[in-house]
């Protein structure tokens, strides 16, 4: 495969990433559009989360059985599709339910992603997941920053997100009909599947790393604001320091990857994040706070999409799928507990104390690194389908 074919499932992810961003974007004005409390806004995104987590024990299966190229066709237009439900939502009743299959649609597109990502890799026999990650991070950005800017020129959000939906379609529909099927390798139709224990090993480095990621982009911009003491404009520049290291991060994470290999990258990136953590933690000042923040974005940027390539690689062809959904559901367990727990640790003792939890986070990832090295068991006779 020839980088002009890696060319479209890159565009596919950062689509995927334009999506949230998008979503993210618009999530005050659709508060107050439907004049909803905190806690009703708050159960809302938690049903978006609860969907996505709830997808993730299909999204596998669908993956094996129809291969990742329909699951990612499917699942993408479905996913960009839902912000228009969004932008004609008339009500909280009917906006949980559109939660419910905005975290559906994009768990199982992203899985399928991650999945068909693998194949790549092995296909190429290079590393490719750092960048592809690192598409969706600035495919999120660019999409939050435009939507903000159309909100400021005084759109409403229904009329963003319809012209949101339409712009991502246009783009998404020719994309997708060139992420092409890729080839089947040979596979025992009734192979064994890998062994759980190693999935679950990844699974928590997942959550490690999740946790992390989450701490940092929901409590960087507080925590400049509260432990600094600066205005809450400003503060801002704590998130966009972070935001952007995770992307300049995952860009140039696939060469790191091909001079040192995954493991050595795994651990030196999270060495780096406990050094930015200790640096957010001793900060006296806002600029030494941000620059803790830049280095943790830096360090944890290319960790996640080492996990999901090793998982990957661990399954096989035909399992991929399935590996990825496991791995990906302690992930997100990992963000789910990451606001809640910094927040109420910060509420026992401090922000300062709180941000110790994710130095320690960095340090179980960095004992660990050696397991995003772990290959899959080559897969004999018969035939399985790769993507």
């Amino acid at each position: 495969m020839s980088a002009v074919g890696v060319a479209p499932i890159r565009v596919t992810f950062l689509l995927h990433g334009a999506v949230q961003g998008v979503w993210a974007a618009q999530i005050p004005a659709v508060r107050e559009s439907l004049r909803l409390s905190t806690g009703d806004l708050g159960f809302a995104l938690l049903l978006q989360v609860a969907g996505g987590v709830a997808a993730l024990a299909f999204a596998g299966p669908l993956v094996r059985r129809h291969g990742a190229t329909v699951a990612i066709r499917v699942g993408l237009v479905s996913y960009v599709l839902v912000l228009l439900a969004i932008a004609l939502t008339p009500s909280f009743a009917v906006l949980l339910a559109v939660m419910v299959l905005l975290g559906a649609t994009g768990a199982v597109s992203d899985v399928a992603m991650n999945a068909y990502a693998v194949a790549v890799e092995r296909e190429l026999d290079r590393p490719i997941m750092s960048g592809l990650h690192g598409a969706w991070s600035a495919g999120s950005l660019a999409a939050a920053g435009l939507a903000v800017a159309g909100a400021t020129a005084g759109l409403s959000a229904s009329v963003l997100l319809v012209i949101a939906t339409v712009s991502l379609l246009a783009v998404a529909v020719p994309t997708l009909l060139g992420v092409v099927a890729l080839s089947r390798t040979p596979g025992p139709a009734t192979r064994r599947r890998a062994p759980l224990a190693p999935l679950l090993g990844l699974g928590a480095l997942a959550a490690l790393a999740m946790y992390a990621e989450g701490a940092g982009a929901d409590w960087s911009g507080v925590y400049v604001h509260d432990v600094t003491d600066v205005a809450a404009g400003p503060a801002a520049v704590g998130y966009v320091g972070f935001a952007a290291a995770m992307v300049a991060g995952r860009l140039v994470g696939d060469a790191v990857v091909r001079v040192v290999g995954p493991a050595t990258t795994a651990r030196v990136a999270a060495i780096v994040s406990v050094v930015g953590s200790v640096v957010v933690v001793a900060a006296v000042a806002a600029p030494m706070a941000v620059a803790g923040f830049v280095l943790l974005g830096a360090g944890l940027s290319v960790l996640v999409p080492l996990i999901l390539s090793a998982a990957g690689r661990h399954a096989g062809a035909r399992d991929s799928g399935s590996a990825i959904a496991t791995v990906s559901a302690m992930g997100y367990a990992g963000w789910l507990v990451a606001p809640v727990l910094v927040g109420q640790v910060a509420e026992l003792a401090s922000l300062r104390v709180a941000f110790l939890t994710v130095a320690l986070a960095g340090v179980g990832l960095a004992l660990a690194a050696g397991m995003v090295a772990a290959e899959g068991t080559p897969e004999r006779g018969g035939e399985a389908r790769e993507a």
